[in-house]
């Protein structure tokens, strides 16, 4: 159960939180160990990618990333392994948009993981609530709750995780795939209306 192990977030060292992911796949493990180094991962990506949006979307990627490569490779100092994943990752991303990096963000920015960068915009006409409430049916029940707090209800990622007793980054997770499957649900309803604010 994770409630526990948040009860006392420093009883495992990240090798034994690591060890006990490979061992079992439980991602409340990962979550614990990736919740630690939350902030340098979304960091890392503002000092890349200078975008709050993109560094939200590039930290969560980076956790999905880490669902299967953590079970792949032999660790053995996960905070760096985890800076160097991200920091690949990010000029990829820069690679891929024919952009380049530069190192010049103010450090005060990078500490913020608790930006609520994404909005949804729905109109009322042309049965759009109605779509909308349909495909927030259709998601996952975490999903669907983690939207709905952070959306509706203007809860924190950091807020939902604690209420749901939860790691920080298996609810980004939910909140981004959540945003992801609801886009692709009203795209097929012909409503274009998941976006996000700069």
């Amino acid at each position: 159960m994770l409630r526990p192990l948040r009860s006392q977030p420093n009883e495992y060292s990240d090798e034994e939180l690591l060890r006990r992911y490979q061992a079992g796949g439980e991602l409340a493990w990962l979550g614990q160990l990736y919740e630690r180094y939350a902030e340098l991962v979304y960091g890392v990506c503002l000092k890349y990618l200078h975008n709050e949006q993109e560094a939200e979307d590039a930290s969560m990627a980076v956790f999905e990333q880490l669902v299967a490569k953590t079970r792949e490779h032999q660790i053995h100092n996960f905070k760096s392994w985890l800076h160097v994943l991200t920091k690949n990752h990010c000029l990829m991303e820069l690679r891929k948009s024919n952009r380049y990096p530069t190192e010049n963000m103010e450090p005060a920015l990078m500490q913020n993981v608790d930006m609520r960068h994404h909005t949804i915009e729905i109109g009322e006409e042309n049965g759009q609530m109605q779509h909308l409430q349909d495909c927030m049916n259709g998601l996952p029940a975490k999903q669907k709750e983690c939207i709905q707090a952070f959306y509706l209800e203007g809860q924190s990622y950091k807020e939902i995780a604690e209420l749901r007793g939860e790691g920080l980054g298996i609810v980004r997770s939910y909140i981004q795939n959540g945003r992801r499957n609801l886009r692709t649900c009203l795209e097929k309803k012909g409503v274009d209306s998941v976006g996000s604010r700069q």
